[in-house]
């Protein structure tokens, strides 16, 4: 992939048990620090209406060192050490 590729990506979240509020909480916090990154397009994430524990991420940046910047930021770090997530899985757009 050349470093001037755009990144899509949607990832589908599903929280451990009785953490559907923890986790909403903390990708509130989580898309407001994203979305002002250089780099940053598009993050946005969604709660399923009929399933309160399944979450969808949109995210896109403007290549694979903006998506690393990412990655590596505090907050981001933060965000996984919290352990909200139970199951993971990432498609690239």
């Amino acid at each position: 992939m050349s470093e001037q590729t755009r990144v899509s990506k949607l990832a589908r979240i599903r929280c451990r048990p009785g953490q559907a509020d923890a986790l909403r909480a903390a990708l509130v916090e989580l898309e407001t620090a994203t979305r002002s990154e250089p780099g940053c397009h598009e993050f946005s994430f969604f709660q399923a209406l009929s399933d309160e524990g399944l979450f969808a991420l949109l995210e896109q940046f403007e290549n694979e060192a903006a998506l690393q910047s990412h990655l590596q930021a505090p907050y981001t770090q933060r965000f996984f050490a919290l352990d909200l997530v139970n199951d993971l899985s990432v498609q690239v757009l």
